[in-house]
């Protein structure tokens, strides 16, 4: 692990050698002149933090290993509606649904089942205290830090419930994944229905699904722009080259987007329709879509997406960077 440490600027040039020092660039938030000061804070303290706790580097690539394992198991899942698109081979509520819950059920039913669940709940709380890190993180104060500290809170959130779930299959081996649990598709119906009933709720709903919308957009446009590869080091893994790390990356981002805009769309449907039903997970959303083939052909592209996606977090996790909420790259 190595961490960036901004050189320090002479303040003697009579060393003939001082004439080579040239200021960072600016993603190293070295600035000259007035108030430079001020504006080293965020990163000098977020750099001393990650100096004196450098586990959390290690400790995050982990739970970013536990996170593709989620989005790959939920991408192969979604493939299979390709082959079965309303369901009809049967099975029980949440087990074997394309979503994130789906693919922890599907790992309870597995060999030494009860062990990977175990694992994969350590490792999705790892990844939730990374983004807790990165959410306390000194960092510059500005809309944009702002909307990605709630966004990085938000992620922390979804995976220690995940993670639960995976804790909760985990101390019940050989009991049927869907005992004691709706499918995520029967509890964002019923979510939707109570929102419903409060005053305003059919435009929180829509303001919901508005949301994920434009979350939609933003992962397309990092997919798009390869804007996430500023938070990874660009060097190969393994046999893997870099540019193949980067297309599975730019791809995975590009099968989120459709994933979480199919939600939001269906959302803010049920907001416009004032039908709860309209509303469920991304199992429900990609069935309905798919009977048409230019549905289905989007269904593949989630599938393909997701799958790419979860790959893409096993194979980068040992280069990916702690980033502070204003995108200045702390330590790699």
């Amino acid at each position: 692990m190595t961490v960036q440490v901004k050189p320090a600027r002479p303040h003697n040039t009579a060393d003939p050698d001082s004439s080579k020092w040239a200021p960072p660039s600016g993603s190293d938030r070295q600035t000259s002149g007035q108030g430079g000061d001020d504006e080293e804070v965020g990163s000098d303290a977020a750099e001393d933090f990650i100096q004196a706790h450098p586990w959390v580097v290690t400790f995050g690539r982990i739970g970013w290993a536990a996170k593709g394992v989620v989005y790959l198991l939920t991408g192969v899942l979604a493939f299979t509606i390709v082959a079965d698109p309303f369901g009809s081979g049967g099975g029980s509520q949440s087990e074997g649904e394309a979503d994130p819950a789906g693919a922890v059920a599907t790992i309870a039913q597995q060999p030494f089942g009860e062990l990977l669940l175990w694992t994969l709940a350590i490792g999705l709380f790892i990844y939730a205290l990374w983004r807790i890190v990165t959410v306390l993180l000194p960092a510059d104060v500005n809309g944009h830090s702002v909307l990605r500290r709630i966004g990085y809170l938000v992620s922390a959130v979804v995976y220690i419930v995940l993670g639960l779930a995976a804790v909760s299959l985990a101390r019940r081996p050989g009991s049927p994944a869907s005992q004691d649990s709706e499918s995520q598709d029967s509890q964002v119906s019923e979510l939707t229905r109570s929102v419903f009933d409060w005053t305003g709720g059919r435009w929180l709903v829509f303001a919901a699904g508005a949301l994920l919308i434009g979350i939609a957009v933003y992962f397309f446009w990092k997919g798009v722009t390869g804007s996430f590869e500023n938070e990874i080091e660009h060097r190969s893994v393994g046999p893997l080259s870099w540019d193949v790390i980067r297309m599975m990356g730019r791809v995975g981002w590009i099968g989120r987007a459709a994933m979480v805009g199919l939600i939001g769309v269906f959302l803010a449907r049920a907001a416009y329709l004032y039908d709860p039903e309209e509303a469920g997970g991304l199992d429900d959303s990609l069935r309905r879509i798919a009977d048409n083939s230019l549905g289905m052909v989007l269904v593949i592209v989630v599938a393909l997406g997701l799958s790419l996606y979860g790959a893409f977090c096993i194979v980068s996790a040992p280069i990916q960077k702690l980033v502070a909420s204003d995108e200045d790259t702390v330590a790699s």
